[in-house]
């Protein structure tokens, strides 16, 4: 296990949980995608932000997340995740996450690409 590229993803959910939706954009790359199902493809900074603060002011909130799988080679990482979290009117929900990761010139990694999957 990757533990510097796990450590993102704690560090994601963290200022998720605060609803820091500037830091929350900030542990993504400039022209980072989302693929949520059966919602249009996210692309950009702005898109990201206006697609997070929609969650955060939706009410959807951070229950837990496990970290399964983390790796890298060079400069792209890669993590599989599950991760549960609160949806009004829907109750909790649980998804599989596949985020792939690049390495900034300073060392540190940040989400590129993302893309999860509701469980049934």
């Amino acid at each position: 296990m990757n533990n510097a590229i796990a450590a993102v993803l704690n560090s994601w959910f963290e200022a998720y949980k605060k609803g820091d939706v500037d830091s929350v954009v900030a542990h993504h790359t400039d022209n980072a995608s989302l693929f949520a199902p059966g919602a249009p493809r996210v692309d950009g900074t702005e898109a990201l932000k206006a697609t997070i603060q929609g969650m955060i002011d939706g009410g959807i909130t951070y229950i837990s997340h496990e970290t399964t799988e983390a790796d890298s080679r060079e400069d792209i990482g890669y993590l599989l995740a599950n991760i549960t979290l609160a949806i009004p009117d829907t109750g909790n929900v649980s998804a599989k996450v596949v985020d792939v990761l690049k390495r900034q010139s300073d060392g540190t990694w940040k989400f590129h690409s993302t893309c999860w999957n509701l469980d049934s």
